[in-house]
Order: C-alpha cells, then sequence, then structure tokens
C-alpha cells in the first residue's frame, strides 16, 4: 500500500497542534517538513526550532524535505529523535555525495530530490547509496500549482533503473497530488506520496483514507 506523508506547509499554522492530534488518529506515515529559506525557494518555512516542537509534541516520523541552498550546513539541525528521512536537492549543493554521505553517517535515511526541469540522469551517480529519491511534480515552493504530467515518466525511469540495478530505494513524489493522479504515479512505482492542499481541503483522516485505498 501507498505510504503518505502529509504536507504540513499546506496546513493552517496557527492551528499546528490541532492538526498534528488529528494527524495522530489518522492512517498517516510521515509527516513531511518543508524547510524553505527564502533563496532556494521565494519563501520561508519550518526552521529548526518549530521542528523540534514538533519532534517533542508527536512520534509521527518526520520526512524533512530541505529547500534550501547549501543544506549541507543545516542537516544537523533537523536531525531529531523522530526524523527518519532527510531530503536534499541536487540543485543546492556541489557536494551532493558527501551531503547524503552525512546524512547516513547520523542514522537517518539518506533522500536525493530533483525538480520537474532536472534529468533523471543528474542523480545515477548517487541512487547507489541513497534510501530515498523525490521526484518533484510541482516546481518546488509552489504550493497548490498544477501537477506536472511527466512525473509519471519519470516515476517509472526510476522505477526501472531500481530493478535494473537492484537498488533499494523508495521513490517519492511531492506536489499537487490528490485522489485524480495518485494511481498512475502507484502504478508507475511510486512508494510514498505527499500531499498536503488535498488532505488539508477536508477533514484529514478522511482524506487520507481516501487516497489509501484508491
Amino acid at each position: 500500500m501507498i505510504k503518505i506523508a502529509a504536507s504540513l506547509h499546506s496546513g493552517p499554522k496557527i492551528n499546528l497542534e490541532k492538526i498534528l492530534n488529528e494527524f495522530s488518529h489518522a492512517d498517516i506515515d510521515f509527516l513531511h517538513i518543508d524547510v524553505m529559506d527564502g533563496h532556494f525557494v521565494p519563501e520561508i518555512d519550518f526552521g529548526e526550532g518549530i521542528v523540534k516542537e514538533i519532534s517533542s509534541f508527536s512520534d509521527i516520523p518526520l520526512d524533512i524535505h530541505m529547500m534550501v541552498e547549501n543544506p549541507e550546513l543545516l542537516i544537523n539541525n533537523y536531525s531529531l529523535p523522530t526524523t527518519e528521512v532527510i531530503g536534499i536537492h541536487v540543485e543546492a549543493t556541489p557536494h551532493i555525495h558527501r551531503a547524503l554521505t552525512t546524512i547516513k553517517s547520523l542514522h537517518k535515511k539518506a533522500e536525493v530530490i530533483i525538480n520537474p526541469d532536472t534529468p533523471v540522469s543528474t542523480i545515477i551517480p548517487v541512487l547507489n547509496i541513497v534510501d530515498q529519491v523525490l521526484v518533484m511534480s510541482v516546481d518546488p515552493g509552489t504550493s497548490g500549482a498544477k501537477f506536472i504530467d511527466s512525473t509519471l515518466e519519470r516515476v517509472n525511469l526510476l522505477n526501472e533503473l531500481r530493478q535494473k540495478n537492484n537498488y533499494n530505494y523508495l521513490i517519492e513524489a511531492d506536489g499537487s497530488i490528490d485522489d485524480r493522479n495518485i494511481k498512475g504515479l502507484i502504478d508507475t512505482g511510486l512508494d510514498v506520496a505527499v500531499s498536503g492542499s488535498f488532505i488539508f481541503k477536508d477533514n484529514v483522516e478522511k482524506q487520507i483514507l481516501k487516497l489509501k485505498n484508491i
């Protein structure tokens, strides 16, 4: 069954405690945390202080998505007790191998992330060491934007590379995923779906079940 990561960036921040309590009763697999620095993406969100509070408040595993320049400088700050995955963009650092190795040295799952216009070939050199690959299905930092259909081809290619080379990484997609496009992603090999706007537009427990039941 597909795993669902709820993107907190899309939810109402002023009611964060209420939202976290709702997720504790829902069949959610991860809390997806978009760390934004205002440089790599236009917005600023989820500094280390609030993420530490979330980690202390909830035991739901954290899926950290670092949309920041020079992410290797911040990796240690987000290696928290409930952090399971730390993802970094291949576009954000010239030292992608070193940064991924640092994540693994902290006993966290290392994820490499690619933007919609970044060729999959760019990350082939690190596919043998990563635990997860995140394919952006919208441009980063554009919550609610239209889902980019070519994501299906990219997920399928990563699935083929995984099978051909006996790699063990999971494939995740992030951006405008809902009950209309998730089945196509699952059919092409997706393991983890990040959803935000769809989950928060109604009762979160009901919306998550909609996705899981497809």
